[in-house]
C-alpha cells in the first residue's frame, strides 16, 4: 500500500522553523520617509518633508498646466478655515491633500510621490493608507479615489470615499472620514518612485464638481508571501499542533 506524506508530520518545531525559514525568504520592511505626511499648513504647492509634488508633465499626470499640480498640507486650524482648507488628520497633526479638477482649459491634478528603495526585483508587495474627501469651496464633490503608480505604471485605483460632511463643516476639525485602501504590486527595481494621485472617477470635474481629496498615514511596505511558502507555513502550524496533543 502506497502513502503519500503529510508535511508537518512526525517533525519536530526545530525542523519545522528550519523549514519555513529556507522557504520564505525574511525580508525587512520597507518604509515611506515620513509616513504620517506630517509638515506645516500651507497652500499651493507644498508637499510633507521626503515627498515632491508630481509635475504635470509627467506621463502619468493628467494635469495640463504646471499651476494644476499645486497641493496643500492641511490641519485642523487651515491653512484656510474660510476656504474649507482644513480638517482633522487621521494620524498626526497634519496629511496631504489635492485636487482633481478643471478649469478651462486646463485639468488639475495634485499629487504626491516618493522614491522608495529596498524591493526585490520581481517580488510583490503591498502597504496600507487613509483617504478621505475633505472639499473646499471651489471642489465640492462628495465621492473620490487615489490613483497610484509604481515606477510610472498604474497599480491601482482605490475604492472611492464618500464624504460624510460638508466642505466648510466646522466638523471637519475633529473627524473626516477616514478609510484604509489597501495596495499590492511587484516591484520591477530595486528603487521605485510611488506616485499618488486624486481622482475623481465620476468624469464631471468642471467648476464645483471637482474633488478635493486627503491622504494620510502609510503603513510599511510588506513582501506578500509566495503561495508556496504559505502554504508550507500552514502544514507547520498544524504540525506543531499535533505536536502539542
Amino acid at each position: 500500500m502506497n502513502y503519500t506524506s503529510c508535511p508537518g508530520r512526525g517533525l519536530s518545531p526545530l525542523v519545522l522553523a528550519a523549514s519555513l525559514a529556507l522557504a520564505s525568504p525574511a525580508f525587512s520592511a520597507i518604509v515611506f520617509t515620513n509616513a504620517d505626511l506630517e509638515g506645516t499648513p500651507a497652500a499651493q504647492s507644498t508637499v510633507p518633508t521626503g515627498w515632491e509634488l508630481i509635475p504635470h508633465d509627467a506621463p502619468y499626470s493628467l494635469a495640463t498646466v504646471s499651476s494644476g499640480v499645486t497641493g496643500d498640507i492641511l490641519a485642523a486650524d487651515g491653512p484656510s478655515l474660510a476656504s474649507g482648507l482644513f480638517g482633522a488628520a487621521n494620524s498626526g497633526t497634519t496629511f496631504y491633500a489635492g485636487v482633481h479638477g478643471f478649469i478651462s482649459p486646463h485639468t488639475l491634478q495634485e499629487g504626491l510621490q516618493q522614491t522608495v528603495s529596498g524591493f526585490t526585483v520581481g517580488q510583490e508587495y503591498s502597504f496600507s493608507f487613509f483617504q478621505a474627501v475633505v472639499g473646499h469651496t471651489n471642489r465640492r464633490d462628495d465621492a473620490g479615489s487615489w490613483q497610484v503608480y509604481a515606477g510610472g505604471v498604474l497599480v491601482g485605483t482605490t475604492i472611492p470615499t464618500t464624504s460624510t460632511l460638508a466642505w466648510d463643516d466646522p466638523d471637519k476639525a475633529t473627524e473626516l472620514n477616514w478609510e484604509e485602501r489597501i495596495i499590492t504590486f511587484t516591484a520591477t527595481s530595486e528603487s521605485m518612485m510611488l506616485s499618488f494621485l486624486p481622482y475623481d472617477a465620476d468624469g464631471d470635474i468642471g467648476a464645483q464638481n471637482g474633488v478635493y481629496m486627503g491622504i494620510d498615514t502609510f503603513s510599511e511596505i510588506t513582501a506578500v508571501p509566495e503561495p508556496a511558502a504559505a502554504m508550507l507555513g500552514a502544514f507547520g502550524l498544524l504540525g506543531l499542533m499535533r505536536r502539542r496533543r
